[in-house]
């Protein structure tokens, strides 16, 4: 399996979102995948350390500029070492949702 090419870190930053995105999928309301995918996700990224769920509305941005889901951050962010040891060391970036289209 080849590694995705994401860029959440950048500029000597994380990148996570400042709020959930419209189309959050830790929001059952108006997630565009099934409620099992999103189980699955977040299997996947804990089961292997560093994995994060990079926003899907972040994916397709030029420039390119991926940042962490805000609904995996909320959840499930003090979980990971990583994303706390950012946090301490004041290496949060937040970024903005992009806007629709």
């Amino acid at each position: 399996m080849s590694k995705p090419n994401h860029n959440i870190f950048r500029d000597d930053k994380v990148h996570v979102l400042s709020e959930k995105c419209a189309t959050c999928i830790f929001n059952p309301a108006t997630r565009p995948v099934s409620g099992n995918r999103v189980a699955g996700m977040v299997r996947d990224t804990m089961d292997t350390e560093g994995a994060t769920v990079v926003c899907h509305s972040t994916l397709n941005t030029r420039p390119k500029r991926n940042a962490v889901c805000r609904g995996w951050y909320d959840r499930l962010g003090m979980r990971d070492n990583l994303l706390r040891l950012a946090r301490v060391m004041g290496l949060i970036q937040w970024q903005d949702p992009p806007s629709k289209g």
